[in-house]
């Protein structure tokens, strides 16, 4: 049986990243949080986390371009979810958000449980999509058997 899900939490901001690591765990999460991009990258690369709350606005490497290059060092299945939170609302940050890979973008101030709606969502989300791929794979097999193909 698999363990709890990985949840990374990216700000530079520690009250933020204290908080949403303290209530993801009550909900029973593992959490890893960091304070920079270029600190998520590195941890991503070994850990592969299910989700990743992004922080847009940090010093140096923004969140928009951390999510860009999380998309290239994560697998894409199952798939890692990088949910982007900002305080900065603008259409523009909405449409990089999405253009750079995340699959959701939350605004500050959040309610917790939006958050974690939205998390689940995505799990949700995951799953439907992994059972289908594994059902079309099974499909394909069972015709392909079944019209007399050795095993």
């Amino acid at each position: 049986m698999p363990g709890p899900k990985l949840i990374m939490v990216v700000d530079d901001e520690a009250a933020v990243r204290d908080v949403l690591c303290f209530f993801l765990e009550l909900k029973g999460y593992k959490t890893v949080a960091r304070s920079n991009g270029q600190s998520a990258i590195s941890y991503a690369e070994k850990k592969k986390p299910d989700v990743v709350l992004l922080d847009i606005k940090m010093p140096g490497m923004n969140g928009i371009e951390t999510c860009s290059r999380l998309k290239q060092v994560l697998p894409s299945s199952p798939g890692t979810g990088i949910i982007m939170i900002t305080g900065h609302d603008s259409k523009g940050n909405l449409e990089n958000a999405y253009s750079s890979g995340a699959i959701d973008f939350v605004r500050k101030p959040f309610e917790l449980e939006d958050v974690h709606r939205r998390i689940n969502t995505w799990f949700e989300v995951r799953n439907i999509e992994s059972r289908m791929v594994r059902s079309l794979v099974y499909s394909a097999k069972v015709r392909w058997l079944t019209k007399g193909c050795p095993a």
